[in-house]
């Protein structure tokens, strides 16, 4: 494990709209940890990318983000990082893991469903099928840059399988089959949350933890893609509920709002001015298929 230089005891490298950036923002926020900031843009985003400098490499090899130092030493994966804060912190602010086992053998699943993993399949559990309702934010970012830019920078990636990705992106859509897959698996995801709320709220175990905060960033993806309709829907209304509690908490602000960046924000706009998403209908039509206990045979 590197150790690295530090100046604060706890060091954050991140990137603004970052799914996963933005649920360690908000930890960091939830635990009242000060930290010091070093924000990066991403080479997916923008020509001028600082993630796959050697400064950074030395700090995550990976190249991705979040990291958070502490104390010089890496944290990697947000998943990772939020329970590390809550040991570190464990008495101010909420506890983002339950204490009691049960309930936290129950938190466990749902983060793997939740968070964007390396080992799950494209589409297949809702932390990987937000990322694929996101990608025309990102072919909008790759296609402002030249295309012998973008096919050359991403021979420096680390991680192969992510250049392969953004080339492929530069040039091409996502199969059909994975977008349908995506809009599938949000709709069944939607309708368990609605479920799990039922029984009791207004956080999904009760009290505020981990879960709640990587489903606020989710949920604010959701309004990026212009699909956040759908947390308003009437087949959901434990849900609608949930999310306006959730835009209440002041590190929805903190974290997420205030880290808008400008070359993500532009290409929102570009995508779909002021329109809803073209997947929105089938989305609504999906949850309250599932609602209804509609089945029909997976992607």
């Amino acid at each position: 494990m590197p150790h690295i230089p530090y100046e604060q005891e706890f060091e954050l490298y991140h990137y603004g709209e970052s799914l996963c950036a933005q649920m360690v923002r908000v930890a960091l926020a939830e635990k009242e940890i000060s930290y010091k900031s070093h924000h990066l843009l991403l080479n997916e985003i923008t020509r001028n990318a600082t993630n796959l400098t050697p400064e950074y490499l030395a700090v995550n090899p990976n190249g991705i983000v979040p990291t958070l130092v502490h104390e010089g030493v890496p944290v990697y994966d947000s998943w990772e990082i939020i329970k590390y804060l809550d040991v570190v912190q464990p008495t101010i602010g909420p506890r983002l893991w339950p204490t009691d086992e049960a309930v936290r053998g129950e938190t466990e699943d749902w983060v793997r469903e939740a968070a964007l993993r390396d080992d799950a399949a494209p589409a297949r559990t809702l932390g990987t099928a937000i990322p694929v309702v996101s990608v025309p934010i990102i072919q909008a970012c790759l296609k402002r840059q030249p295309f012998f830019h973008v096919m050359w920078k991403f021979r420096k990636h680390p991680k192969r399988e992510r250049a392969a990705l953004f080339r492929f992106l530069r040039v091409r859509s996502i199969p059909k089959t994975i977008s349908d897959r995506a809009v599938r698996t949000i709709a069944v995801s939607l309708s368990r949350i609605e479920d799990a709320l039922a029984k009791g709220g207004p956080w999904l175990f009760g009290d505020f933890t981990q879960i709640d905060i990587m489903m606020m960033a989710h949920f604010h993806r959701l309004e990026d893609v212009h699909l956040g309709e759908v947390l308003r829907s009437e087949d959901l209304p434990f849900v609608a509920a949930y999310w306006t509690g959730l835009q209440a908490r002041p590190s929805y602000k903190t974290a997420i709002l205030d880290w808008h960046e400008e070359n993500w924000r532009c290409s929102i706009e570009q995508v779909w001015g002021e329109t809803s998403s073209p997947v929105l209908a089938a989305l609504c039509t999906e949850v309250a298929d599932v609602r209804k206990g509609v089945l029909r045979p997976a992607a």
